[in-house]
Order: structure tokens, then C-alpha cells, then sequence
């Protein structure tokens, strides 16, 4: 039976595609047309279309006049790498101003994610097996995984950095697949380290994590030969050194990634800048993050499991297969592990890994997948037109029903009412709200100061309009509750 699956005259190929990409619109086709980012996203867009207009540079960064937190508030902004800023910089410059850009770029992370995963995907299984064709599993397993679907919209840095160790990993694999026999082709390690590279240059050292692939690989696999993975390692490091050298030989970079190494680095691991707890416990947040994200895969598999036993199918064990879930939950934990080092955690920190966490249960799964879908196959073929037609229905009613996000929303009215590039005041209170940081220098390149006794405009919100002397000053009322208080001499 398993050496039929996945054939095409067994129902539309396309349609398990289709059922995929359906459920993937539900949660990113309303996040794209919302203007509505998580704050960091929003941030990195802003610091992307200054640098595009002249306002900084590669090397020195610019968000504004004014930063929420203590740790950034330098000249530039030193608190990650460049390259994601650099990158989306050339966006806004062909585009022009507008949220399409990071959306946009958004979607082409989103694409190049779903095309890497598949590779690896027919890479890993090889092409006679009855399984290639199921390359919709792990991009389904990757992207109901609650991190992945909220992130991606997003514009997080770790979406690019992932993006950049995925591929190094794809690389390496194509190199390391190559018979021996064969001349193997060095390009493919020095793509793969051009890769990590530019992981490093878009999150620092989190994104060095694929130069152990190789050495994974060889202890995955029983067959491999350990001596094969000095040559494509040694490239690697090689490109690099060379590229670390050019880093410290050109006194901007350097400059900037000292600045970056002793205020985000160094700080994080001495735990004097963002914490997710105190304790011990505090080092097995992301490990707990991940374990709440994976309730639906476990249930999942909990449930194959169960039915394949209790019809009493007989599924043998294939070597590929137990081989390969070993590779990939090993490089998921290689990303993930060195960051339990730091205390500084969140959710989408995860996000490096997580592809390899979906091919991992996608492997698990894709006998039994596999199996139900040849046993069933008009049922299949039912289940996945319902499950589509359902995508479509909630994403429909998630594009009309979309709130408008109050910070973005006042940061438009601004543009009618204060000067662009300007800096208004805002309460004390108020100063540590990173949303308004973000929103107002990305729609109006508004900087913010609690100097309001010099400022002509304020942004305020009912507790501290008694501060204000509202008989002469003008007061205009904007969403959420805020109000811009137009000070009048």
C-alpha cells in the first residue's frame, strides 16, 4: 500500500497543496493589510525607510530621537546587526513610503521558507521515495505552529536570520547527499557559509548555529563517513574569518559591531538588559515556549498513532525515515539549546528552529498520513475540499472584521495636524509605551520627549491631561483614549 501513496492518480495532487496554502492566508493575508505589526517589526521598518531617505547609514543605523528602552539610546541604533534594515532599505527606495514594502517582504520570506523547507524535504527522503510528494506536510507542520503563523507577518529579524540558516543547512545537505565517487563541489559549502554569514549580519551569533549541520548529519547517519566533515567545515569557517576579518578591518563595521557586542551581547549574557524571568527557570522558557506550541503536533501524532494501533497496521521502520528525524530534531536543538545560556527569551527566538521541528514531525507522521490518505482516498479528497472552503470562509471574515490599530491610527491623524520629522512630547507616564515609539516614527518619523513644558504638541492620555492648562491649550481627541494637547504660549 505505502508504494502507491502519493501518486497523482490517486486524488489532485494539488489539492493537499491547496488545503495548506488556504490555511497559511487565514493568518497571514489579514496581517498583511492591517498596518498592524508587533512593535519590534515596526521598528525595523521604520530604522529600513530612514536609511532608504539618507537618514543614517548601513553601519549607523537611525531610528529616531528617542528610544523606549535605556539600551539603545545612543547616536544610531546598535541593538541588532544591519543587514535586515539594509536589505528592506532598497525595497523602500524602488517602492517609495509604504507598508507594502515590509509586507511585501514579509511575503517573500514567507515563499523562500516554504521553498527551502520543501527542498530539504525531497533532499532528505531522496527521489525514489513513495514520500517525496508530501512536501505540503512539514510547510502545514511548520506553519500551525502558533510562533511561525503570528511571527512571519511580523517583520521580526529572526524570520531573515532563519531564512539565512535554512538555506545554509540546504546547501550543506546538497553537498553532503553527493556520492562519493563523484567530484563534490565546493561551491556548496561556500554557499553555505556565505549563509551563515548572513544570519550573523541580520541577529548575531544565534545565527552561527548551521555550522555544526555537517557534524550532525554524520552522527545521524550510520552510513556517513565522520572523516567527510572536515573539508565542507573547514570551508565554512574559512568564509567566515575572511568575512570577520573585513568586518574589523573596516573601522564603521567595527565600530558598530563592538558597540552591538558589548551593549546587546555581553549584556544579555551578564542578565542586565530584557529578562523573561529570575531563577533557574528562567533558562527554559524557550524549551517551555516550544512545548505549548506543539500541543496540536503532539495531539496529532498521539492520535495516528493510536488508529494505526488500533487497526493493527503493520508500518515497518524505514532507516531513512529514523535517520532522518534524528538529523533534524538534533539541528532543531542545536538552535536552540546555546540560547538557554541567556535569560533574555521569547517566543520568537524560536523561530531559527522550527523548521526543522516540522520535518521532524512531518517524518513522523507522513507513514500514517500517508496510509489514511490511500485507505480513504474520497474521504481525503472530501475532508481537504471542506477544510479549504473553511480557510477561505475565516479568512474572508477575518478581512472584514479587521480592527484598525489604534497607534498606527493616531500616527496618521498626526500627519495632519504636526509637522513631519518633528519631536512632540508625551507624558511621563506614557514614555515606555514601545507601540508609540514605533508607529509614530514609522508613519510621521515622530520622535518622542518627556521635556513637555518646551513642547507644542503632546501626546497625553486622561490621567495626565490635568498637568495642561485647558482653557488656553487646544486639545484634539485621537483613538484608544489619547488626546494631542496643542500647547499654546
Amino acid at each position: 500500500m505505502i508504494s502507491s501513496v502519493g501518486k497523482k492518480d490517486n486524488y489532485p495532487w494539488w489539492l493537499p497543496w491547496l488545503f495548506t496554502l488556504s490555511f497559511i492566508l487565514i493568518t497571514f493575508l489579514p496581517r498583511s493589510v492591517d498596518d498592524t505589526m508587533f512593535m519590534d517589526g515596526v521598528t525595523y521598518a521604520a530604522i529600513a525607510r530612514n536609511m532608504s531617505e539618507g537618514i543614517g547609514s548601513f553601519w549607523r543605523p537611525f531610528f529616531a530621537h528617542s528610544f523606549w528602552l535605556p539600551y539603545d539610546n545612543g547616536d544610531y541604533f546598535s541593538g541588532q546587526p544591519p543587514l535586515q534594515f539594509g536589505l528592506q532599505s532598497l525595497l523602500f527606495r524602488f517602492f517609495g513610503d509604504t507598508p507594502a514594502v515590509e509586507n511585501g517582504y514579509n511575503l517573500l520570506i514567507l515563499i523562500s521558507y516554504i521553498f527551502l523547507i520543501v527542498k530539504i524535504w525531497q533532499k532528505l527522503l531522496g527521489p525514489a521515495s513513495p514520500f517525496r510528494a508530501f512536501g505540503w506536510l512539514p510547510v502545514l507542520c511548520w506553519y500551525s505552529i502558533v510562533i511561525v503563523y503570528y511571527s512571519i507577518p511580523n517583520n521580526f529579524l529572526d524570520s531573515t536570520m532563519g531564512l539565512f540558516c535554512l538555506a545554509s543547512c540546504y546547501f550543506q545537505l546538497i553537498f553532503l547527499k553527493e556520492e562519493i565517487a563523484q567530484k563534490q563541489n565546493a561551491v556548496w559549502p561556500l554557499l553555505a557559509g556565505i549563509c551563515i554569514v548572513l544570519a550573523f549580519l541580520t541577529k548575531g551569533p544565534v545565527g552561527l548555529y548551521p555550522l555544526v549541520f555537517t557534524g550532525i548529519y554524520a552522527v545521524s547517519m550510520h552510513s556517513f563517513q565522520f572523516s567527510r566533515v572536515f573539508r565542507p567545515t573547514i570551508i565554512m569557517l574559512v568564509v567566515i574569518a575572511i568575512n570577520i576579518a573585513g568586518i574589523l578591518a573596516y573601522a564603521p563595521a567595527r565600530e558598530f559591531m563592538t558597540t552591538y557586542f558589548n551593549g546587546q551581547v555581553v549584556q544579555a549574557l551578564f542578565q542586565k538588559r530584557e529578562k523573561a524571568g529570575t531563577g533557574w527557570a528562567a533558562h527554559f522558557t524557550l524549551v517551555l515556549e516550544l512545548l505549548r506550541n506543539l500541543y496540536p503536533h503532539l495531539i496529532a501524532l498521539a492520535g495516528l498513532y493510536g488508529v494505526s494501533f488500533g487497526l493493527k497496521w503493520k508500518i515497518p521502520r524505514e532507516k531513512t525515515i529514523t535517520e532522518n528525524v534524528l538529523l533534524t530534531g538534533l539541528v532543531a536543538a542545536s538552535g536552540i539549546v546555546p540560547m538557554l545560556v541567556s535569560i533574555k527569551q521569547y517566543p520568537h527566538y524560536l523561530l531559527p528552529a522550527l523548521p526543522f521541528v516540522a520535518l521532524a514531525f512531518a517524518l513522523l507522521l507522513v507513514q500514517r498520513v500517508a496510509l489514511i490518505m490511500e485507505w480513504k482516498k474520497q474521504l481525503t479528497i472530501i475532508a481537504l475540499s471542506i477544510g479549504t472552503l473553511a480557510f477561505w470562509g475565516a479568512t474572508s471574515r477575518k478581512l472584514t472584521t479587521i480592527q484598525p490599530d489604534i497607534h498606527s491610527s493616531n500616527a496618521k491623524q498626526l500627519r495632519t495636524l504636526v509637522p513631519s520629522a518633528a519631536t512632540i512630547g508625551i507624558c511621563h507616564d506614557l514614555f515606555q509605551h514601545a507601540d508609540i515609539h514605533a508607529n509614530f516614527q514609522r508613519y510621521h518619523h515622530l520622535s518622542l520627549s518627556t521635556q513637555i513644558d518646551s513642547m507644542q504638541y503632546v501626546l497625553a492620555d486622561s490621567a495626565c491631561l490635568p498637568q495642561f492648562d485647558l482653557t488656553k491649550d487646544s486639545l484634539v481627541k485621537l483613538s484608544g483614549g489619547y488626546f494631542l494637547v496643542i500647547q499654546n504660549p
